[in-house]
């Protein structure tokens, strides 16, 4: 009963567990056939004790695993233990039938724990089962089709269930990395697999080794598709450079650097290579140089041809010259569009479409990842089939373009072009992001703000606007709105950085010019106030240049002009294109001219004509030049002798010639003007100068001669035209001083520019101070409002205020001018010889009016010199010479000073003289009264009131008179008695008032009874005599006016007494010899009134 009990028992719980047990493997060898027995029960895996087992269990263990007969079982202790085995035990007392198909389908035990101790079953079956990738017939790779190898033939896995983990597991049991790529089965060329299955593996907790030991039983007949997998360690090769697609230098993918490598040595054999590359079954291998790459032949020639329309159509391979079609697939269609429009060089990818029915298609079932270099390196079925051909639309075939009519890239008028022609795009609906998009396509930097409509012949507005989605980059792939009834006809305009370049433009000098920025196909000039530091070092690193040195205003004409400004540039940019040009602008401003470090000018010096001579070079590094450099004659031929007579404006070239220099300060570049036109384009720098010869040109110009509008001064004047105005780098003086020199007037004093009223045509020169003749400067032609004018040394003339002294005046620019008082003795010196004070004028009222105000001038000899014009030069503003307008007075041998009269001397001698003249007056009419009465001979009765009356007159003059006898006086340098000459004729011209004087003067020729001599001077003139009734308190006063305003008076001479006679020269004589004394004293006139007044 207990026996019969038990066996129910075990066969109840062994009927219970048939259903329990989820899939058994051989686990712990290299084979999924051979191993120790694990089970897979409630979600673990468990090992199979020995108890009750045998050889019929263990059939029925290698049948259910598909690997053939029994070769072995038995329970094991050591072996199959790697990886380590469960410690859980599933299974014992196993009792199989001969019916039994799977372990499952058996009578067996679930032991208690412990029952089973640390043995195991272990079973060894017959079959042979290997895992394989089978690509195109080659089993060694690590691609292609999924296939087992087994003893009863090939095993194929069907698609359905086929996934990445499984992939994974694939690559790794075949050590071939990672999966890839799992792609389409039917693009590899294999024979169908006589069985086939599916994998089903457990998704948790599934250790198995082999992907055989995944697969679901029983087995399929046939697959409607197998499984395929492309590991990361598949060997990809390329051949590149070559003739065709299958010929050329071999190349081979890195997966670790995702790079393609060129192979410089091949462990494959070439047919291999070719045959996976579908190239043919052989393969010839080159190498042009030890070094180089490995260079494969395959015997197939295949190109891509090229769309029968401008990029797009249908796609068409040439295979050994068949043209071959490529069957459309919806599956990664996208990316075969992306590879044929980069390997045809015709943009993006816009559309691919499903063509028309071909009947030669060659290629089917096309995968490509997007980043093949060429169509026939895309994963493909190459086989003849019927299909449906595929069409590539690419964004060449819709071309955005800017278009100008100097056909340069990065600005102009927007065209969309297809292939029914080009089209312009409405300005009114194109935006700022259709600009930036547009100047990204085109690799042209960012928009800038357009300041100009365009004026081309630009094509009609085909499109009235554009629209892009946010993903969408290349303009031309964006949706175009058509313009439908012209709505529109003013087409859209853009301007990218890339298109904007500086320049600088000077004809003569590198390095140095009128700033220009080249924009939308103008030279436009930059504003000099907005030429900042920053876009100055900008300009100059831009052109490699160095850093910037100076900026002044344009030339060549372009100092007032419409130009450009509101350019930014901050962080150093390289390029004026980098800058922030959100605010330019352009307006009428004075331009700007920049020099850089890197300046460098060649020039002829040291010569006697404008157009032959040496060449010399002079460049610039910092603020300071490096001197004069010798030109080499190494590499001259006449090309390059042409461009550089045309450089220096001489016309052509003649011929040059070599002269041996011992020296070491060579200019350090050659000549090379093979095709160029510029001299600074020729300039190498690659050479060292080995020929230490200089260079000796000669040109065939001609330049007129450059003189002057007057002898040794006045306006520059070229063939009757003047000189507008004459730029110098440094030493300005140096030019003009030999432009005077050239025409023997000694060096040059002054040069100045002159306004005019109306503008003229005049010339330019543009020097750099070093030049031996004016026209080796460069020159050209323009109109001004002002010309230059030059001074020499040898018109210059001196004079002084005085003879042989006084301020000295100097004369060399059409006015007399005062000189510096900064004059040396031994300059004074040589003045005073210059002067000539014998012969000598001095200056004379008018001109010292004329002279002028501010002094300019000084006179400096230098240590040699040959006159004095040499010495005369002007004060220099720049050096900050000033004078302080003090003026040089000189005194040479013979100055004669001119007298200083005192006005108030003068004034006190008129009061005198007019005092005098009134008391002469009053006795010539008692004289006339006592001359009557005798003639009458009668007794008259004076008025005794009369006679008080005129002796108090008379009194009262003699009081008067007095003042002048109680102060010293100075004589008068002519003495009134040796001017009676002049004197006299003046009297004769005086009109009646010279008669009263004349009856005077009669009477003093003849002395009578009734005329005396002055008691204490008998030499003074006679006087009437006085009347003996003349009362003695007569007296006479002269009343002066003003008298407080001549207190500086000088005396003249006294009277002898009050019975003086009358001077021999008439008191108005006096005068005039007074005021010739200082011809420059201002005389205040005086009022005099004369009157009797008694006491």
């Amino acid at each position: 009963l207990y026996i019969t009990f038990k066996l129910v028992a075990s066969f109840i719980i062994a009927v219970l567990c048939t259903t329990c047990l989820d899939r058994l493997d051989l686990r712990g060898s290299d084979s999924p056939c051979r191993g120790r027995l694990e089970v897979f029960y409630k979600q673990e895996w468990g090992l199979v004790c020995h108890h009750g087992w045998n050889d019929r269990n263990a059939e029925v263990v290698c049948k259910s695993l598909g690997c053939g007969g029994l070769v072995g079982t038995d329970k094991e202790l050591t072996l199959y233990k790697d990886p380590p085995p469960p410690e859980k035990y599933w299974m014992d007392h196993v009792e199989c039938s001969s019916k039994a198909e799977r372990l499952e389908d058996c009578v067996y035990v679930i032991p208690m724990d412990g029952q089973c101790k640390e043995s195991f079953v272990a079973v060894e079956c017959a079959g042979s089962v290997r895992l394989r990738l089978n690509m195109n017939g080659q089993m060694d790779k690590c691609a292609g089709v999924v296939q087992f190898s087994t003893q009863i033939g090939v095993v194929g896995i069907c698609n359905s269930g086929w996934d990445e983990d499984k992939a994974n597991r694939a690559c790794k049991e075949l050590n071939c990395g990672e999966s890839h790529y799992i792609s389409k089965s039917d693009i590899f060329q294999v024979q169908p697999s006589s069985r086939s299955g599916l994998l089903q593996c457990l998704q948790e907790k599934d250790n198995t080794e082999f992907l055989w030991q995944c697969m679901k039983w029983p087995y399929n007949d046939t697959c409607s598709e197998y499984t395929s997998v492309i590991c990361t360690k598949h060997r990809r090769f390329r051949l590149q450079n070559g003739s065709n697609l299958c010929s050329g230098s071999l190349q081979e993918y890195s997966v670790a650097t995702r790079s393609w490598v060129s192979l410089q040595q091949i462990d494959v054999a070439p047919e291999t290579v070719c045959a996976q590359m579908n190239c043919g079954a052989i393969g010839n291998i080159t190498h042009e140089n030890t070094n180089a790459s490995v260079h494969l032949t395959c015997p197939d020639d295949v190109k891509l041809r090229n769309f029968t329309s401008a990029c797009f159509g249908s796609v068409d391979v040439v295979v050994n010259g068949t043209a071959r079609g490529v069957c459309y697939s919806d599956t990664l269609s996208r990316n075969l569009g992306k590879v044929v429009c980069r390997e045809l060089k015709c943009g993006e990818v816009l559309d691919v479409k499903q063509g028309s029915w071909i009947e030669n298609g060659w290629l089917s079932n096309v995968e490509c990842q997007g980043d093949e270099e060429s169509l026939w390196h895309c994963l493909a079925k190459h086989q003849n089939t019927k299909c449906q051909s595929t069409t590539v639309i690419c964004s060449g075939s819709v071309i955005v373009k800017l278009s100008n009519p100097n056909k340069e890239r990065c600005w102009g008028t927007v065209e969309v072009c297809r292939d029914d022609g080009c089209g312009g795009v409405c300005r009114n609906t194109w935006r700022t992001r259709d600009s930036e998009k547009l100047c990204g396509n085109l690799g042209c930097g960012d928009p800038v703000k357009t300041l100009f409509t365009f004026k081309t012949q630009s094509a009609p507005v085909k499109d009235y606007s554009v629209y892009c989605s946010g993903e969408v980059k290349n303009l031309s792939m964006c949706n175009f709105v058509p313009n439908e009834n012209s709505f529109c006809s003013d087409p859209a305009s853009v301007i990218c950085k890339d298109s904007i370049k500086v320049e600088l433009i000077d004809p003569r000098d590198k390095c140095a010019g009128n700033v220009t920025l080249y924009y939308a196909g103008k030279r436009m000039p930059v504003c000099k106030d907005s030429l900042d530091k920053g876009l100055q070092n900008t300009v100059c690193r831009e052109l490699n240049c160095g850093q910037a040195e100076s900026v002044d205003v344009a030339r060549y004409g372009l100092s007032q002009t419409e130009g450009l400004s509101g350019i930014e540039c901050e962080r150093n940019p390289d390029s004026v294109a980098k800058c922030n040009l959100n605010n330019l602008e352009k307006k009428d401003c004075v331009a700007g001219y920049l020099k850089c470090s890197g300046w460098t000018r060649l020039f002829l010096y040291k010569n006697r004509n404008a157009c032959s001579g040496p060449v010399h070079a002079l460049s610039s590094t910092g603020e300071k030049t490096t001197g004069t450099k010798l030109v080499s004659n190494q590499g001259w031929t006449k090309e390059e002798g042409q461009v550089l007579c045309e450089y220096l404006q001489c016309g052509n070239y003649k011929n040059h010639s070599e002269e041996p220099m011992k020296t070491t300060e060579w200019w350090n570049k050659t000549y090379n003007c093979s095709g160029k036109k510029n001299i600074w384009e020729c300039e190498r720098d690659d050479q060292k100068i080995i020929e230490q010869k200089q260079l000796n040109i000669t040109c065939d110009g001609k330049r007129p001669e450059v003189t002057l509008s007057s002898p040794c001064t006045g306006d520059m004047l070229i063939d009757k035209e003047p000189v507008c105005a004459v730029y110098v780098s440094k030493e300005k003086e140096l030019i003009f001083n030999q432009l005077c020199n050239n025409m023997g007037c000694g060096n040059a004093i002054q040069n100045t520019q002159r306004s005019i009223a109306n503008k003229t045509n005049g010339w330019y020169f543009s020097c750099i101070g070093h030049e031996t003749f004016l026209w080796q400067c460069y020159s050209w032609k323009g109109t001004c409002d002002h010309i230059t004018s030059v001074a020499c040394q040898k018109i210059v003339q001196f004079s002084t205020t005085e003879k042989c002294g006084g301020f000295l005046g100097v004369k060399f620019r059409n006015q007399w001018e005062y000189v510096c008082a900064d004059i040396s003795d031994s300059d004074r010196e040589k003045v005073c010889e210059a002067l000539d004070c014998k012969n000598g004028q001095t200056l004379n009222e008018r001109q010292l009016n004329e002279m002028a105000k501010d002094i300019q001038v000084t006179v400096t000899c230098p240590e040699k010199h040959q006159n004095m014009n040499q010495c005369v030069r002007l004060l220099q503003k720049d050096e900050n010479e000033k004078c302080q307008n003090r003026r040089a007075e000189i005194t040479c041998e013979g100055h004669a000073e001119k007298t200083q009269v005192n006005v108030g001397l003068i004034v006190g001698v008129l009061l005198g003289i007019l005092g005098l003249l009134g008391v002469i007056s009053q006795r010539n009419r008692l004289s006339a009264l006592r001359r009557y009465g005798q003639k009458d001979a009668k007794d008259k009765s004076l008025n005794a009131n009369e006679m008080n009356n005129m002796e108090t007159v008379d009194r009262d003059s003699e009081e008067k008179m007095s003042l002048f006898e109680k102060d010293d006086y100075e004589e008068v340098d002519a003495p009134i008695t040796n001017r009676k000459g002049e004197d006299d004729a003046d009297d004769k011209s005086a009109g009646s008032t010279g008669t009263e004087y004349d009856d005077i003067e009669e009477q003093a020729h003849d002395v009578s009874h009734s005329q005396t001599h002055d008691e204490d001077d008998p030499g003074l003139p006679l006087l009437p005599k006085r009347p003996e009734t003349l009362l003695d308190e007569v007296t006479y006063e002269v009343e002066i006016e003003g008298e407080q305003d001549y207190d500086d008076a000088m005396p003249g001479e006294p009277l002898a007494n009050e019975n003086a006679g009358t001077p021999t020269a008439d008191p108005p004589a006096q005068a005039d010899v007074i005021m010739d004394a200082e011809t420059n004293a201002n005389i205040e006139v005086v009022e005099v009134d004369v009157h009797a007044q008694p006491e």
